[in-house]
């Protein structure tokens, strides 16, 4: 799915990408703050993207051009992730192998280790490259605590969205 995420929501933008979905964060748009919402309205028709927004009169804007839009009202990611997937009707696919630049949004592609410093090359040996911006990212420790909250994610919308035949 491609997302459009609101400026209150950056935790989740984040995660959508690392997540493998192409996400446009508000604040990403380099527009003033007034101009975010119309900015982001218009991004959601061009692009047909499904527009997620913890703003109750951006939502109810969205929903009268008739947007696919959902209002997420909790704080914590995998609550917010059972709030898409309920919204939806369908469960938000966490496909790692397709993680997208949490900081940009652009396409990661693997590197060789030639490419990274020796200090990071003796502590790991999959390494990806931001198509965009040029970042650097590894499995370090915090990977840990992404798969145990996709794994809480999975537990959880396999109860609340009945499954289908």
């Amino acid at each position: 799915m491609r997302f459009a995420v609101d400026g209150m929501l950056g935790k989740l933008a984040r995660w959508l990408r690392i997540a493998g979905h192409d996400t446009i964060y508000a604040r990403d748009l380099k527009v003033e703050p007034d101009k975010e919402d119309e900015t982001l309205l218009q991004l959601v028709a061009r692009q047909r993207r499904v527009l997620l927004t913890a703003d109750k009169n951006l939502y109810t804007r969205a929903l009268g051009f008739g947007f696919k839009t959902v209002l997420i009202t909790k704080k914590d990611v995998v609550d917010q992730l059972l709030e898409i997937s309920k919204a939806l009707g369908r469960r938000v696919k966490l496909d790692f192998e397709k993680s997208r630049c949490p900081v940009c949004n652009g396409t990661l592609i693997q590197v060789d280790l030639s490419e990274v410093s020796e200090d990071l090359r003796k502590k790991n040996k999959d390494f990806w490259k931001c198509s965009s911006c040029g970042k650097v990212y590894w499995e370090g420790k915090h990977w840990r605590s992404i798969i145990k909250t996709a794994e809480r994610y999975e537990r959880e919308v396999g109860k609340s969205l009945p499954r289908r035949r």
